[in-house]
């Protein structure tokens, strides 16, 4: 469990970053507290419960990691395939073919990850709430 929380949280951070350098190749801006939500939920929370679930936090790690995926996997769903915005993946500026390919695959690997992670997150709560 451990093991696994941590390996999804790093590539998590990985692709992360992949779908961050779209996003500056394609100059698509988020307001000041939509980059708040993404350094706090979505940067640095998973990186603190892969660290936490180390140590003899590892409810409240669990429950980090838990809240921080499916939070991602909410706000990313909405911005990339609801909310009509430079941000949704059927309309991004202008730019290269290659910038916009990455930019969607991406996002698309984002919302898998975050799903499952959350899915994963949720399992090892309900395990933990078994062994009590």
């Amino acid at each position: 469990m451990r093991a696994l929380i941590s390996i999804l949280a790093a590539v998590h951070l990985v692709v992360t970053a992949w779908h961050g350098s779209a996003h500056a190749s394609l100059a698509v801006k988020l307001p000041p507290e939509k980059v708040t939500f993404v350094y706090v939920v979505i940067v640095i929370a998973p990186i603190v419960a892969a660290l936490l679930v180390w140590t003899r936090y590892v409810r409240g790690a669990i429950w980090l990691f838990f809240v921080s995926m499916l939070g991602s996997f909410v706000f990313g769903a909405y911005q990339h395939y609801i909310l009509v915005s430079a941000d949704h993946v059927e309309h991004l500026p202008n730019g290269s073919a290659a910038a916009q390919a990455a930019f969607i695959s991406s996002a698309a690997g984002l919302t898998v990850l975050e799903l499952a992670s959350a899915l994963y997150g949720g399992f090892c709560l309900s395990r933990l709430c078994r062994n009590r």
